[in-house]
């Protein structure tokens, strides 16, 4: 519920940032969906290392 809240918002965002500055759709996308996956290789990472 969480995430797919923050993906509206970013998707909320994308729609506000001009044409002018450089951020394209894609990137939005990539936010969206890579920070779940990121987050959870994080995660495992510092469980194993303990």
């Amino acid at each position: 519920m969480v995430y797919l809240g923050g993906v509206i918002l970013l998707l909320m965002l994308c729609t506000t940032i001009d044409s002018e500055e450089k951020i394209g759709f894609d990137h939005i996308v990539i936010a969206a969906f890579g920070w779940p996956i990121f987050t959870s290789i994080l995660a495992l990472k510092a469980l194993s290392s303990r």
